[in-house]
């Protein structure tokens, strides 16, 4: 116990001594975190946004105006039974007609030009909504192949699919190059880790040849260097943590008029010892083993 307390205290000693490089090791932790957290919440936002156009994807399927609605209901029932389908739902000419009336209540002259017209100019149809963009294919081939073409008049479905498919492929791209922007930044901020504990090292050195001279282990020399690597990296980390969660917090109402799923603090805050542990525990191990392998390659210890 003496002893591993006597390795704290140097170690608190060489966080103490080398201001420079205990300050320079704190920014870059600060900034290694700071850009892992914006990593995250990149993730998070673009899922969320690919989640949103998909809950957008649907197509609808229009009928010709003899159609008969116990082919149609017939046809809603088969889709029904397709795996993947969240809802499928019928509106009738005269539901449709109604709901354009409503929607369009303050365009008068637009509501006379419709009552002028004495008939309904509205067809059934029916809104299909899946699960996955994959199902939409089956059920889109389906319809276009099945007995009841005859009585329908077109889907909607190429005209959403290509739009909103491209979209989700965009997104899945800009996410892979989140990653590699984040992991760039990652490799630089550890190479100046590494680089900092050599010149700790060399400041150090007169001391770390007192201790070989007196004949010291490798681990008591070694040790002290990662530990005050350490605590510069929780120090760095915190702050990282604390100037994040101003930041969400200040811009909360900001989030959802971008995106009204898209809630950064209550992801953060819903994910909080996950999201925590995982950083502060990647930050370091990638600090311990760049110590590691400085300490190894010059101090020949």
């Amino acid at each position: 116990m003496l002893y591993l307390l006597r390795i704290f205290r140097e170690s608190w000693d060489l966080f103490k001594r080398r201001k420079i490089i205990t300050f320079a090791n704190i920014f870059i932790t600060f900034l290694m975190a700071i850009f892992i957290f914006l990593g995250i919440f990149s993730y998070y936002f673009l899922n969320e946004s690919i989640e949103y156009v998909k809950n957008r994807l649907d197509f609808s399927i229009y009928f010709k105006d003899e159609a008969d609605k116990n082919d149609i209901l017939k046809l809603k029932n088969i889709i029904e039974s397709f795996q993947n389908v969240e809802r499928v739902e019928y509106v009738t000419k005269e539901e449709a007609l109604v709901q354009f009336q409503q929607k369009f209540i303050s365009n008068p002259v637009l509501v006379k030009a419709l009552n002028e017209l004495k008939i309904n100019p509205f067809v059934d149809y029916i809104i299909v909504r899946a699960k996955t963009p994959e199902a939409y294919d089956e059920i889109a081939k389906y319809v276009e192949n099945s007995p009841y073409r005859a009585i329908i008049d077109f889907l909607t479905y190429s005209e959403n699919r290509n739009v909103i498919l491209r979209f989700i492929s965009f997104s899945n791209y800009l996410k892979f190059f989140v990653l590699i922007f984040i992991g760039i930044i990652l490799l630089f901020s550890l190479l100046i880790i590494f680089n900092l504990t050599l010149l700790s090292i060399y400041s150090q050195r007169e001391e770390i040849e007192i201790f070989k001279l007196i004949g010291a282990s490798n681990f008591f020399i070694r040790t002290p260097f990662i530990f005050s690597n350490f605590i510069s990296s929780l120090i760095g980390f915190i702050l990282a943590e604390i100037l994040i969660l101003i930041i969400l917090v200040r811009t909360q109402s900001f989030w959802t008029k971008i995106l009204y799923s898209f809630n950064p603090l209550n992801y953060y805050l819903g994910n909080f010892w996950t999201i925590n542990l995982a950083i502060l525990g990647f930050i370091l191990i990638s600090v311990f083993i760049s110590s590691l392998i400085a300490l190894q390659r010059y101090l020949k210890v």
